[in-house]
């Protein structure tokens, strides 16, 4: 049976504060944006729309490529810069500095003369419906937040002493975007000057193009980030009781935000990355539940405070303000529990992901052969970047391949890169759940444990074949043989079943792939 909520210390909790209970979470979680807003579908329309643009164009049109004089579009260069930035985080992270750049972009695309017709229209036309689908999210949120205000009623407070100031680490500094942009700012004003004493045009266009992308991005964080605190400390904000988790979902470095009566933690609504405010301290209660109060309007993009228990035996309040901006989260389908038994546990990849690895695999090698036989021409230059890329794609392949974790009586069997780990029963501490992947961590001086990395589905493919990844069904078993050893197999595995690293043969496979594209390519 599950613990109960750690409970709130009682002078922590404002007075005339209501319960975010679930029928209110169910309306706040209907008025999520439509599925064609989504960032996937609108960045890929653009990332095709700017294919065709660059294959339609003239050579040379926008960028040189150094195999002759050429004259840079710098204008064109800007705006490339901008969209790579859309695609890469803007259409995802920055929804509403994304929306004001599109417009700038499907002009461009519009009335640039270099730009074939049909080619400008389809830019333009992305460029819409990506403005769009950003505007329909910021809607979104606007009445997720306008319904989570009414929710609380009279209930609106200042934010706690410590953090009516904003922290200096709530996110992104300017300093880099600054330098970047005046980088950027210089190369596109010595570049059309001709000045080459430095550096010629085609380096010019590179260090402008670059420049923009990192300098735009770091900025539109930054602001991004005040504006979010500035919202939470400009005045009383509404204050609502729910619960809150350290882990437990897709992501064991976020908090997530649940109804204040969904005691199971089963339809998280929202979750974000949290630290503790400055001089206060709260023991880790890992995927354990606690009463809070939240302060701030709950929506994806805002800002977050919340205040619960430090966990001592005389527990004090405990602040934890948002480091970076919330995300509506989606629930996910129930855990399994393993049953008990003799025959050994294992979970590893299924056939989808191994298709995955073998078809990837294949295409470099496919990439290789046609470069050497019928391709050919690039420079030593640009054959450095695709042989960097065929070693490094090497570790996610193998462990795409042939990871696997083996339960049985004697402790945990995890198939890394090189080779398979033992980690006993009475060593395990914990399994921790990030990013794409999960670590087994293992108590002891100089013990070390196993890590798993990139083989967590994102959650929309998750949803989409409606089946929770292996991944996350082998935390959910690992966990659970650690909270009931009653559930634990009895008997022992072969070291035939427990699986066998492919990281090395695969490491020389591609090295030689990589040393043939440089040599012969």
């Amino acid at each position: 049976m599950d613990q109960a909520p750690v409970p709130l210390v009682p002078e922590s909790v404002p007075a005339d504060i209501a319960d975010w209970l679930s029928s209110d979470a169910e309306r706040w979680r209907a008025l999520r944006p439509g599925r064609w807003a989504h960032p996937i579908p609108t960045g890929l329309a653009l990332v095709l729309a700017s294919m065709a643009v660059l294959r339609l164009a003239p050579e040379d049109a926008y960028f040189c490529s150094g195999q002759g004089s050429c004259t840079p579009d710098w204008l064109a260069t800007a705006m490339g810069a901008l969209v790579y930035a859309i695609v890469y985080r803007g259409v995802r992270l920055l929804p509403l500095a994304t929306a004001a750049v599109l417009p700038l972009v499907a002009l461009w695309a519009l009335f640039d003369p270099r730009t074939p017709i049909a080619a400008g229209i389809s830019l333009t036309v992305a460029a819409c419906y990506a403005c769009l689908g950003c505007l329909h999210r910021l809607t979104a949120a606007r009445r997720q937040r306008r319904l989570a205000e009414e929710v609380a009623g009279r209930g609106w407070h200042s934010l706690p002493e410590g953090l009516r100031t904003r922290p200096g680490d709530t996110g992104e500094r300017p300093g880099c975007g600054i330098v970047m942009i005046a980088v950027a700012v210089l190369a596109f004003v010595l570049g059309p000057l001709g000045v080459t004493a430095w550096m010629d045009t085609e380096t010019w266009q590179a260090l402008a193009f670059f420049g923009t992308i990192i300098g735009s991005l770091s900025l539109a964080y930054y602001v991004r980030d005040r504006r979010r605190a500035a919202a939470l400390r400009q005045g009383p904000v509404p204050v609502l009781r729910v619960l809150v988790r350290e882990g437990g979902g897709g992501n064991d470095r976020r908090t997530y935000v649940f109804a204040a009566d969904d005691i199971e933690g089963r339809r998280p609504l929202l979750s974000c990355y949290t630290r503790v405010a400055l001089g206060e301290s709260r023991i880790p209660v890992h995927n354990r539940l606690r009463e809070a109060v939240l302060f701030g309007p709950p929506h994806p993009g805002g800002g977050l405070v919340l205040v619960s228990s430090d966990g001592q035996q005389a527990p004090r309040p405990c602040t934890e303000y948002d480091i970076g901006p919330a995300r509506q989260e989606y629930p996910d389908s129930r855990p399994e529990t393993p049953a008990p038994g003799v025959v050994p546990l294992s979970w590893g990849p299924g056939t989808g992901s191994r298709w995955c690895a073998v078809l990837t695999q294949g295409a470099l090698m496919a990439f290789v052969v046609g470069d050497l036989t019928v391709i050919g021409g690039m420079s030593l230059g640009q054959r450095v970047f695709p042989a960097l890329f065929i070693l490094g794609s090497t570790l996610l392949i193998a462990t795409q391949f042939s990871w696997r974790v083996t339960a049985d009586s004697a402790g945990l069997w995890a198939v890394g890169v090189r080779r398979v780990r033992h980690i006993p029963w009475d060593e395990f501490s914990q399994v921790w759940l990030w990013g794409r992947g999960f670590r087994i961590d293992r108590v002891g001086e100089g013990a070390r444990g196993a890590e798993i990395f990139g083989v967590v589905a994102p959650a929309w493919l998750s949803r989409r074949f409606r089946r929770r990844p292996e991944a996350l069904r082998a935390v959910d078993g690992i966990r659970a043989l650690q909270a009931d050893p009653a559930l634990r197999p009895t008997g022992h595995s072969a070291p035939a079943d427990r699986g066998r690293p492919v990281g090395v043969a695969l490491l020389v496979v591609n090295a030689a792939l990589a040393l043939a594209l440089l040599l012969f390519g």
